[in-house]
């Protein structure tokens, strides 16, 4: 899937969400400015918050995977360690699947 940032509407539709896969972050990362590569982690959290506000525990778990994986492997800003952390314990939380624990094993490993 190819991610772009929308400025007029910087939020995934919930299709998208789904079909964003950990390639496709790195993937972006590679191709953006470093303006877009930094929004793109604003555009997961803005969508993360809406459907978190919506109650939609599914997809907020699966754009707290997303957004930990975006921290901790492509981006890595400073403190993105307790970041992903955070951000990966939520979606184990809401979802205990094998692929977001697979994760929280690698972050809380460290770098």
């Amino acid at each position: 899937m190819q991610l772009r940032i929308d400025w007029e509407n910087p939020y995934l539709t919930e299709e998208q969400t789904a079909a964003v896969a950990p390639g496709d972050l790195d993937d972006f990362y590679a191709a953006a400015c470093p303006t877009d590569q930094l929004n793109l982690f604003f555009v997961l959290l803005n969508t993360c918050t809406r459907a978190q506000e919506r109650g939609e525990s599914a997809e907020e778990a699966r754009l707290c995977f997303l957004m930990a994986y975006y921290l901790f492997v492509p981006l890595t800003p400073p403190g993105s360690w307790p970041l992903a952390q955070h951000y990966i314990s939520r979606a184990v939380a809401l979802d205990p699947c094998p692929q977001y624990r697979e994760l929280q094993d690698l972050i809380f490993a460290g770098n």
